[in-house]
């Protein structure tokens, strides 16, 4: 499963008619994006915890976290990289 970011700012090339057929660029969120040109459509959503966020929380506190929080840690990421590489 792949997660995105409903959040993210992105560029959609547009045609727009009332300019002559001319390509502009239309920038909104992949939400928008799903709901202006997707009706209907509605995407899955999950609560996620974004890998550099794990890494950064793991640098930051390891000298703080026992010894079982810091093994459960390091656990999910070496899974979450076999996972990524089995791709």
């Amino acid at each position: 499963m792949k997660l995105i970011d409903l959040n993210q700012t992105i560029f959609v090339p547009v045609v727009d008619e009332t300019k002559g057929g001319m390509m502009v660029e239309m920038k909104m969120t992949v939400g928008e994006f799903f709901r202006k040109f997707c009706q209907g459509f509605e995407p899955k959503t999950v609560e996620a915890i974004p890998v550099e966020w794990m890494r950064e929380k793991m640098r930051g506190y390891a000298s703080s976290l026992k010894s079982t929080e810091t093994a459960a840690l390091v656990m999910v990421m070496q899974m979450w990289q076999k996972e990524q590489e089995a791709r």
